[in-house]
């Protein structure tokens, strides 16, 4: 049963890296261990990894109620996450996620997901909207992208910080690219059509962000927690684009450092953006 969800969601390991995956009419559920380098954010996982999870768990209780049992791609367009935690011991980068459908039809889907420490102490919620494409729509849409490129999922490319390069600062806002990235650097998202998940884009922009923050201050290297996210996908950056990040400081809001962020191409396209809020941590 898990297999026929998992070969059905468009994504494939190593991006996929749910273990023990459960789901249901209910929703599904499911266990996974973090990944990707924090860099300044404080934390046992970054943000937008548990945006990743989450969102991919949320896509296998989507599949498992679609009635079509054949591949779709389950597109994240927007979402908004929430930084629930209460402090304390939170565990050493194991946790579990559960996935609630609150709308789907055979073109848009919505759930509503929570991340929790392996004693079950919410850490983040996460409500995620999806674009859901047939395989022929896809391929339709994006023939002119498709490369010719095999998924390998033993090389892992999630478990290593992407530079920013170009970064450069004006007033209350910081510029920075990223890539162009290879192919095997979006390994498993998506196979045929590598692009860069939005996960992976919004914690580029999250440590950009975290940069100018560290200015606004004035302490170098200054350590944060990513307090919210919204989050709005438009366009697909894929493999061999730039990727032009841009952020704005906006200031103070109910002790929160606020930051309105996009990502767009040379030509002003827009791949994506985010309203984001940092507090500052004293975690060493």
């Amino acid at each position: 049963m898990v297999d026929a969800i998992t070969v059905n969601i468009g994504v494939t390991a190593p991006y996929y890296a749910l273990e023990n995956l459960r789901v249901s009419d209910d929703g599904a559920t499911a266990e996974f261990v973090a990944e990707q380098p924090m860099d300044n954010e404080v934390g046992e996982i970054a943000a937008a990894e548990v945006g990743r999870h989450l969102a991919v768990l949320g896509a296998c209780a989507l599949a498992w109620s679609n009635p079509k049992k054949e591949k779709h791609y389950y597109v994240a367009s927007s979402a908004v996450l929430k930084n629930v935690a209460k402090g304390g011991e939170v565990g050493k980068g194991a946790f579990s996620g559960t996935a609630k459908i609150l709308f789907f039809d055979k073109r848009y889907g919505t759930i509503s997901a929570t991340l929790m420490t392996t004693q079950g102490d919410p850490l983040y919620e996460l409500e995620t909207h999806y674009h859901i494409m047939s395989v022929p729509l896809f391929a339709k849409l994006f023939h002119i992208k498709k490369q010719e490129f095999e998924c390998n999922p033993s090389n892992n490319p999630y478990k290593k910080q992407i530079p920013l390069n170009d970064v450069r600062y004006s007033d209350n806002t910081i510029s920075a690219r990223l890539g162009p990235l290879k192919p095997e650097e979006c390994n498993g998202h998506f196979c045929s059509f590598p692009c860069i998940p939005v996960a992976i884009l919004m914690h580029s922009l999250s440590r950009t962000a975290g940069k100018l923050l560290s200015k606004v201050i004035g302490e170098p290297g200054i350590r944060y927690t990513v307090v919210a996210a919204e989050v709005q996908a438009y366009n697909f950056a894929f493999a061999g684009e730039v990727v032009n990040m841009i952020v704005t400081y906006s200031g103070l809001e109910g002790g929160d450092h606020v930051f309105a962020c996009k990502a767009e191409n040379n030509d002003g396209k827009l791949f994506g953006s985010m309203l984001l809020r940092l507090s500052c941590s004293k975690t060493a």
